[in-house]
């Protein structure tokens, strides 16, 4: 019972069902992180994602050539513009710092869902 209740906290396997069911063919997950702790996302989420702000000491990666899974902040700002979805997932203590980024450059900001201390943002309406 109580491994059942903890599980959000340490898992992105509800994130990921969320994210299956709402990608279409061309949607993009990007995750802002270190790999080890949304390294669930491997396991669950049916397709590869983007990592973002990766803390230098993370030695842990999900591709053969790391700069193709890699992004910087400018590219993900630039993919949220594209018309293609794009699905952000931020710990809770980022939510701030996104919040205002996206309404300072976007004028709208879309929270689509939480799972756990994570927050899932789109750029789809």
């Amino acid at each position: 019972d109580g491994v059942a209740r903890m599980a959000p906290h340490f898992s992105l396997a509800n994130a990921s069902r969320f994210l299956n069911e709402r990608l279409g063919d061309k949607g993009e997950v990007v995750y802002e992180g270190a790999l080890h702790q949304g390294s669930s996302l491997v396991f669950y989420l049916n397709r590869k994602f983007l990592l973002l702000n990766r803390p230098t000491d993370d030695d842990s990666f999900v591709d053969s050539y790391p700069n193709r899974s890699v992004l910087n902040e400018d590219a993900v700002l630039e993919k949220w513009a594209a018309p293609d979805g794009v699905y952000l997932i931020i710990r809770q203590t980022r939510l701030g710092y996104w919040q205002k980024l996206l309404t300072e450059r976007f004028h709208i900001y879309h929270q689509v869902t939480t799972c756990g201390p994570y927050i899932i943002l789109s750029n789809q309406l």
